[in-house]
């Protein structure tokens, strides 16, 4: 009886939950595909990790080192990398709608093919970054050095000294 009980009981719940699966783990360690959506994971450091196809909506890895990382594929809906360390990391393919990059260092970072709409580069450092293919429609680059960067078109190379727009 105690066994129907218990099976009864993990039934309800499964069902409650609508098969969906369990929430973020913000204690897993990086890797490919990890699920750290709503955690703050602000001023750790995860160099060179490899997070491709990560879920990362509305997470907060603001002033964190995530320098060579790679990041493609990854849902970045509304994530915040404000003040991080991103240069050389790779976000093709990535969603980055909404996101927040504010003050943020992506040097020679890769970001072709990201959906980048409403994301915020205020005052980023985006020299030499790659938005081969990027949307970049409503994205805010107040302030922001793009200097070197090659352009949505893939041609285009943003003159030394180009500050808040491509020139």
């Amino acid at each position: 009886m105690t066994i129907r009980l218990i099976s009864a009981a993990l039934f309800l719940a499964l069902f409650a939950l609508g098969g969906r699966p369990a929430l973020a783990d913000c204690n897993d360690l990086p890797r490919a595909g990890v699920d750290w959506r709503s955690c703050n994971l602000s001023g750790l450091s995860f160099a060179g990790a490899e997070l491709p196809g990560a879920n990362l909506r509305n997470a907060s890895l603001s002033n964190s080192d995530l320098s060579a990382g790679d990041f493609s594929g990854a849902d970045g809906y509304r994530v915040r990398f404000v003040e991080a360390t991103l240069f050389g990391a790779t976000f093709d393919g990535a969603s980055l709608i909404d996101a927040r990059l504010d003050r943020a260092d992506l040097t020679g970072a890769s970001m072709r093919g990201v959906e980048a709409r409403n994301a915020s580069f205020l005052f980023a450092t985006l020299i030499d970054v790659d938005f081969t293919g990027a949307n970049l429609s409503r994205a805010d680059f107040t302030g922001a050095d793009l200097s070197g960067a090659t352009w949505t078109d893939g041609v285009k190379v943003c003159a030394q000294g180009s500050v808040g727009l491509c020139r």
